[in-house]
């Protein structure tokens, strides 16, 4: 793996854990490697006055980061954000964060996974992450 797209997934997967451990839950949030090789978070400032919807969220994010890789202004970035999985045909679907992660030397980088579950007391516990090919 790419050092780079490690620090992207290592730094996500932290902040993930960290906001479903503390409150039960996540949004929508990235990170990006600049052209030295240091990793940032990456979130989008929101006005309260006008929600967006998570896809709005998504999509700002990533229209972001393809325009800041296409000027050269980072090498790679990975997005985070709650997804519903099934894992097996008749199975219950799970809530999982789902790491999409993009870099410019790599085109076969697979999404991985964090699968949770909720307490009542909006607390998370965390599973074990795991990988899925494109």
């Amino acid at each position: 793996m790419i050092e780079e797209v490690e620090k992207l997934l290592t730094h996500s997967v932290e902040y993930a854990t960290e906001l479903l451990v503390e409150m039960g839950e996540s949004y929508p949030f990235g990170a990006f490697a600049d052209t030295i090789g240091n990793v940032h978070p990456l979130e989008m400032e929101i006005d309260t006055k006008k929600m967006p919807t998570i896809g709005q969220v998504i999509d700002n994010l990533t229209g972001y980061c393809e325009g800041e890789m296409k000027a050269s202004k980072m090498t790679g970035y990975a997005l985070a954000y709650e997804v519903k999985l099934q894992l097996e045909e008749d199975a219950e679907a799970i809530d999982a964060i789902a790491f999409d992660i993009k870099h410019v030397e790599a085109d076969d980088i697979a999404l991985y996974y964090l699968p949770f579950t909720t307490m009542p007391e909006r607390k998370a516990t965390v599973g074990e992450l795991f990988a899925v090919k494109r």
